[in-house]
C-alpha cells in the first residue's frame, strides 16, 4: 500500500475539488457578515443565524434523494443541475431586502447545495482505492480549507462595502457546472429506484459502524457551525470590537491549520487508523475550544482556535475514507449522501443550539461546555479503539 501521485491535470479531479470549494462557500463566506447582516437588518443573535440554518435545512432530506438520483442516473446527470442551481439561488440574494425572501433563496440553494461536496466524495470514491483514497479525500480536504480560508476573508472584505456584496460570488456556480458538464463522462448509472433502494443501501453496509460514523459527522458539524461558524463571529464583533473582516483573518487562521493537517491525512493513515486520527482529531477541538473560553484577546483567540483547525483535518478526511469504504460503488452514492443528511442535521442543530441557550448562559460557558464534550469523546475513542486493537484500515 502505498500513496501515489495526485491526478493534477485529471479534469474529473479538477470538477471534485471545483464542487467542493463551492459547497463549502455556502457558509463559510457568510459566516464572518453575520455582525453586518444582523445590524443591517435588525435582527436577533436567534434570528441571524438561520441564514446558515436555512441552508443547511434542506440538504436533510435531499442528500439521499440526490445519492439515488446520481446512482441511478450517473454523477454528471446530478452534479450539473446542483451546481447551476447553487449558483443562481444564491447569486439572486444581491438583488433582495426582505428578510424572508433572503431565507427562501438560501433554502433553495442549500437544497443545490446538498449535491456537492456529496458527489465530490463519491467520485473520488468511484475512482481511488487503498492509502491513494485517503491521499486524495486529504487534497480534497485541504482543497476545502484553501476555500474556508480564503472565502471568510473574502466576505469579511466584501460586507465591509454592502453586507449583500458576497452572495454575488455564488454565481461563480454556473461556470463550475458548465466545467461539470463538459469534463465527466455521461451515463455510469445503475438501476437504483425508489424506497428499495435505500433498504438496498441500508442492508449493504454494517449497521453499528455506520451509525457510529453518521452520529460522529453530526457531533462535528454542530459544534463546528454551532461554536465556531455562529458563536465565535458574534463574540469577537460584540467583545472585541472586530470588523466582519477581522472576524473572517480568526477564521482563517482555523481553515489554514485544517489545510495543513488535511494534506498529511494519507501519510498519517499509513501509521494509524481512521478511527484513532478521529480520536485525535476530538482531543484537538477540545483543547482549541477550551483556548479560546481561556483567551482574553482576539491574538489569544486566533492561536487557540488552530487547535480546532487541526482537528478538523483530522477527522474529516478520515470520516470521509471510512464512509466512503462502507460499501462498493454500486451503492456508494446513496451512502455518501447519508454522509450529507447526517453533516446537514449538525449544520441545522448548531447554530439556534448555541445562540438560544447563549441568551440564558451566555457564549463562553457553553465554548466550555463543548470543550469539555470533545475532550471527553476523544479520550473516550481513544480507549476503545486502542482496546479494539485497531490497525490502519486498508481503506483508511
Amino acid at each position: 500500500m502505498s500513496v501515489g501521485s495526485v491526478p493534477w491535470r485529471s479534469p474529473t479531479f479538477h470538477v471534485i475539488l471545483a464542487s467542493s470549494l463551492m459547497g463549502v462557500m455556502g457558509v463559510s463566506l457568510i459566516s464572518p457578515t453575520l455582525p453586518a447582516v444582523r445590524r443591517a437588518l435588525a435582527l436577533t443573535d436567534p434570528q441571524v443565524s438561520l441564514l446558515l440554518t436555512a441552508f443547511s435545512i434542506p440538504g436533510i432530506v435531499l442528500a439521499p434523494l440526490i445519492g439515488v438520483l446520481a446512482d441511478r442516473y450517473g454523477r454528471r446527470a446530478v452534479l450539473v443541475p446542483c451546481l447551476v442551481g447553487y449558483g443562481v439561488t444564491g447569486g439572486s440574494i444581491v438583488a433582495v431586502q426582505q428578510f424572508d425572501l433572503i431565507l427562501l433563496l438560501r433554502v433553495a440553494q442549500g437544497g443545490a447545495a446538498s449535491g456537492l461536496v456529496t458527489l465530490a466524495v463519491t467520485l473520488i470514491g468511484d475512482t481511488f482505492e487503498g492509502a491513494r483514497r485517503n491521499q486524495l479525500m486529504g487534497i480534497n480536504g485541504a482543497a476545502i480549507s484553501v476555500g474556508t480560508a480564503a472565502y471568510p476573508l473574502l466576505g469579511g472584505a466584501l460586507a465591509e462595502l454592502s453586507w449583500t456584496a458576497p452572495f454575488a460570488l455564488y454565481f461563480l456556480g454556473v461556470p463550475v457546472g458548465l466545467l461539470a458538464l463538459r469534463a465527466l463522462p455521461g451515463g455510469g448509472g445503475g438501476e437504483a429506484r425508489g424506497l428499495g433502494y435505500f433498504g438496498d443501501v441500508l442492508a449493504a453496509v454494517p449497521t453499528r459502524r455506520t451509525a457510529v460514523v453518521y452520529g460522529t459527522y453530526v457531533v462535528v458539524f454542530a459544534v463546528l457551525y454551532g461554536a465556531v461558524l455562529t458563536a465565535l463571529p458574534l463574540v469577537l464583533a460584540r467583545q472585541y470590537g472586530l470588523s466582519s473582516f477581522g472576524v473572517g483573518l480568526v477564521l482563517t487562521a482555523s481553515s489554514v491549520a485544517t489545510g495543513v493537517v488535511s494534506t498529511l491525512n494519507g501519510r498519517l493513515a499509513l501509521r494509524l487508523s481512521g478511527d484513532r486520527l478521529v480520536a485525535l482529531g476530538f482531543v484537538a477541538y477540545g483543547v482549541g475550544l477550551g483556548g479560546v473560553w481561556i483567551a482574553r484577546s482576539p491574538v489569544e483567540v486566533t492561536v487557540a482556535i488552530l487547535g480546532f483547525g487541526v482537528g478538523m483535518g483530522l477527522v474529516i478526511p478520515s470520516l470521509d475514507s471510512i464512509t466512503s469504504s462502507l460499501v462498493d460503488r454500486e451503492f456508494r452514492g446513496g451512502v455518501t449522501s447519508f454522509r450529507t443528511s447526517a453533516i446537514r442535521i449538525g449544520q441545522t442543530v448548531g447554530p439556534p443550539l448555541f445562540t438560544t441557550a447563549a441568551v440564558v448562559a451566555g457564549y463562553r460557558p457553553l465554548l466550555l461546555v463543548a470543550a469539555a464534550v470533545t475532550l471527553a469523546l476523544g479520550a473516550a475513542t481513544s480507549v476503545l479503539t486502542r482496546r479494539g486493537g485497531a490497525t490502519p484500515d486498508s481503506d483508511g
